[in-house]
């Protein structure tokens, strides 16, 4: 009796050190299979001023500019008021100054539709132009284009009154400039993309930031001559400003 009693005892030993040797592999696997996906974030991304930005800054204007980029923060220091996308600049303006390295809130914007407020040293002008010159519907805020004037009068205070350079030509009157709003009777081409096509707008008026010199300038073209724009893209290089170039002068490969 005594000696199955012993065996009783041992065996139970034995059971329960197996036991206890099975639960610590499975608890060491389960750790070493864990999925990364399964551990907490301790970052997440937001929109943060890369430099300081001033009141009355648009949406169009930062990211035009590089003034935000997307980076990713502590969680802990994440706030619900946070913008998590550039996409959410869109028609927006700074309420309040932003220092260079805050996140973006919704609570210093506001909608830019009623009041598009200009970076600081530029004027507003608007400049209406044929569907087909403003790029038919296809320029949205936020852009930057190049604008030309296609020169059919002389002046006397005209670098081309007093060249070889035939009429009519051709010419750079800017280089680079923001957009800051499109007018039009038809839609924009972002979210009205057909198979069939779509209408061009017959007219359309652009709202451009410009330098006060500028400004004078093309309100003189505008009002003598035909404008039309070119939308641009990062590094490319212009022609010359101020340089008229007429027909003549592309003949021969030139």
């Amino acid at each position: 009796m005594k000696r199955q009693t012993l065996i009783l005892v041992v065996i139970g030993v034995v059971l329960f050190v197996a036991g206890g040797a099975l639960a610590f592999t499975t608890v060491v696997s389960g750790n070493k299979n864990k999925s990364p996906n399964s551990v907490a974030a301790t970052t997440t991304p937001v929109v943060v001023a890369t430099t300081a930005i001033p009141a009355g800054t648009t949406g169009q204007a930062m990211v035009a500019q590089n003034m935000v980029a997307i980076q990713a923060i502590p969680v802990k220091q994440y706030l619900g008021t946070d913008l998590t996308s550039l996409a959410t600049l869109t028609n927006v303006v700074t309420t309040a100054a932003v220092a260079k390295g805050h996140a973006l809130e919704t609570t210093v914007l506001a909608t830019s539709t009623a009041a598009i407020s200009l970076p600081p040293g530029y004027d507003g002008v608007t400049v209406t132009m044929t569907g087909v010159n403003a790029l038919a519907g296809y320029l949205n805020p936020g852009s930057r284009v190049d604008v030309y004037a296609y020169v059919t009068k002389l002046s006397s205070t005209s670098s081309v009154a007093n060249s070889t350079t035939a009429l009519p030509c051709s010419e750079l009157a800017m280089a680079d400039v923001l957009v800051e709003d499109v007018s039009s009777t038809s839609p924009s081409f972002v979210g009205h993309e057909s198979v069939t096509g779509r209408t061009i707008p017959a007219s359309e008026t652009v709202y451009l930031a410009v330098t006060p010199d500028q400004a004078r300038e093309i309100s003189f073209l505008s009002q003598t001559e035909t404008i039309s724009v070119v939308q641009t893209q990062k590094d490319t290089l212009p022609p010359v400003v101020g340089e008229c170039v007429s027909t003549n002068q592309l003949v021969g490969g030139q």
